[in-house]
């Protein structure tokens, strides 16, 4: 946005949603009752800019989307569903898929889009925007990033290909363990072919990644926005980077 203090109310609607949790429809009431006293000062504050009113704007104006696609799943049996299935209800415990749809209070009360309903930049608190478009809410989402898009976004960064093939200049120390590199596992792990997978053939001309696989598991938090159930997060870590940047 051009205005510096427009500027500056999204970044602070931004980080009471990020840190504090301020949910999408509080950011979105928020940002269209500033819009609405910005618009009666006279002196025509916004210009000709039009104010974003719904936090993906919010997000897609300072450049702050993540990289993952939201799909939905049975609250019961946790199946995962894509936008091309077509499923409203799960075939397997006859459950919807989705809440059920209702005009929301102040659409009904003043016969206007308050909170971005019908707008193609609408959000939700499932978050169905960042990835899954979808009018729907579900509920239960499930957020995903696919190794394979992740790691080839890594490797496209500046000077991340050099990253992950300095462990092969790092000098090593016979009887001292400082880094994972130091270990028997990285040394000895084979590849397809039976060989050292990390110095056997071809090992110095290719870039050959070691993935660790984490797990953090979060107790369910009482509050407004928590779930009403325990949940955690599977992560990957590439392990050819140093200590410092890992």
């Amino acid at each position: 946005h051009p205005l510096p203090y427009i500027r500056c109310i999204l970044v602070l609607v931004a980080y009471l949603h990020t840190k504090h949790h301020l949910s999408f429809r509080a950011c979105a009431l928020l940002l269209q009752a500033l819009n609405f006293v910005f618009r009666t000062i006279p002196g025509k504050l916004l210009g000709n800019q039009e104010m974003p009113r719904t936090l993906v704007t919010v997000f897609s104006q300072l450049g702050l989307s993540d990289k993952f696609k939201i799909y939905p799943i049975c609250y019961l049996c946790n199946r995962i569903f894509t936008e091309s299935d077509g499923f409203s209800l799960c075939p397997t415990c006859k459950v919807d898929l989705y809440r059920s749809q209702s005009r929301r209070l102040f659409n009904r009360l003043f016969a206007v889009d308050v909170l971005g309903d019908n707008d193609d930049d609408s959000d939700s608190d499932g978050g169905d925007d960042f990835g899954y478009r979808s009018n729907r809410t579900a509920h239960l989402v499930q957020p995903i990033q696919l190794l394979s898009d992740a790691l080839r976004d890594l490797l496209t960064r500046p000077g991340m290909v050099d990253a992950v093939n300095a462990w092969k200049r790092r000098p090593i120390v016979a009887g001292e363990l400082k880094s994972i590199h130091d270990a028997n596992v990285w040394k000895t792990i084979q590849g397809p072919d039976g060989t050292s997978f990390f110095f056997g053939r071809g090992a110095r001309d290719e870039i050959r990644l070691g993935l660790s696989l984490s797990l953090d598991w979060f107790g369910k938090k009482t509050s407004s926005y928590g779930p009403s159930h325990s949940s955690g997060a599977l992560s990957f870590c590439v392990q050819n980077f140093e200590n410092e940047i890992r």
